[in-house]
């Protein structure tokens, strides 16, 4: 009896010895966070982070996670050659081939530019920025954060930095993004089309929660990954994300001291033009010589010779503030407007004959 109580309390000692060699071995290797007194200097650094609150959209922290993480370079072959803007089978589609001609007549002739495309989808589908990539060879960076999408970038070579970010004016942080379901034995570019209608979970049309899936994607204002990338000369913003307020969703590069936007385009949806066929964008002229019905051009006042070669004063344009010229308004409505340096009255403006 006594030699199995011996061994008993043996075999006992033995378990607790290896019990306490696991523990430690353990906590040595992962477990760290199991003692607070013994934690890693990073771990507390990373603390105190979380408890100041989401980074600065301008932290130097912040802007070099997003180099490493977000942001893939062009590749060192990129697709070359003239872009045939009648070849795709959309190419009519909310009159983009003639928006790519109007494109043409402003830049042809200058030196390439540099393009940031919000909305960039695949690369290609409904792109604003291809044609002035391989036909005037200009480069940039294009965003887009449908999943689906961007693997689809990543292999189309194109000649520009690619990110997989959504853009949107809060602080940096993870939002929830809408995913539409995709529609079998169609044709590609039919999928092409539900993909591009992906977008934030809060700004889907009530009725498609159904028609689609979420998940969580990371957020930045487009002047963090602007500065990120290194980018404060813009040739031509784009936003088309299918958003009623796409313009105020680039609002911190716009009105940005630190950023110089020449020229931009803005992809309304219907309903926003019928109640406000002329929206106004403060600093920007829209030009409606080179618009269509729902993609407008803004013209950043301090570049008006973009428009016009020679004299400033004489830009065939159109806005609510600085209008001179008279235009047809969707179709049924003329609008009337004010010569230049007349004195202004909101009598005239939406006047009809």
């Amino acid at each position: 009896m006594t030699v199995l109580y011996q061994s008993n309390v043996v075999l006992n000692v033995l378990l607790l010895v290896l019990s306490a060699i696991i523990l430690v071995s353990y906590i040595n290797n992962y477990g760290l966070s199991l003692l607070p007194w013994a934690s890693h200097a990073c771990e507390q650094e990373c603390l105190r982070s979380y408890l100041s609150g989401p980074p600065r959209a301008n932290d130097p922290d912040l802007l070099e996670m997003i180099r490493q993480k977000y942001l893939v370079p062009p590749p060192r072959r990129p697709v070359t050659g003239a872009f045939d803007i009648n070849e795709p089978v959309w190419a009519r589609l909310v009159d983009w081939n003639l928006m790519q001609q109007k494109l043409l007549q402003i830049w042809e002739g200058e030196s390439p530019g540099v393009f940031v495309e919000v909305g960039a989808a695949d690369g290609e589908f409904m792109s604003q920025t291809l044609m002035l990539e391989r036909n005037l060879s200009w480069t940039g960076l294009l965003v887009e954060p449908d999943p689906r999408s961007y693997a689809i970038l990543q292999q189309s070579r194109r000649n520009a930095w690619i990110s997989p970010l959504c853009i949107h004016r809060s602080q940096p942080c993870s939002r929830r993004f809408w995913l539409r379901h995709l529609e079998k034995d169609l044709p590609e570019h039919f999928q092409q089309l539900m993909r591009a209608r992906s977008k934030l979970n809060d700004e889907t049309l009530t009725g498609d929660e159904e028609r689609g899936s979420t998940i969580m994607v990371p957020c930045v204002p487009l002047s963090t990954l602007l500065l990120a990338a290194r980018i404060t000369t813009i040739d031509l913003l784009t936003v088309a994300t299918g958003n009623e307020e796409d313009n105020i969703r680039v609002a911190d590069v716009i009105r940005g001291k630190n950023f110089n936007v020449k020229t931009m385009l803005v992809h309304f949806p219907m309903g926003v033009l019928l109640s406000n066929p002329y929206p106004n964008i403060k600093g920007y002229i829209m030009d409606m010589e080179h618009s269509t019905l729902l993609v407008k051009l803004f013209i950043n006042k301090a570049h008006c010779r973009l428009i016009s070669k020679t004299d400033c004063k004489k830009i065939n344009h159109y806005d609510t503030v600085d209008a001179c010229y008279k235009y047809l308004c969707m179709n049924f409505l003329t609008v009337r407007t004010l010569a230049p340096r007349q004195k202004k009255s909101q009598d005239s403006i939406g006047e009809t004959p």
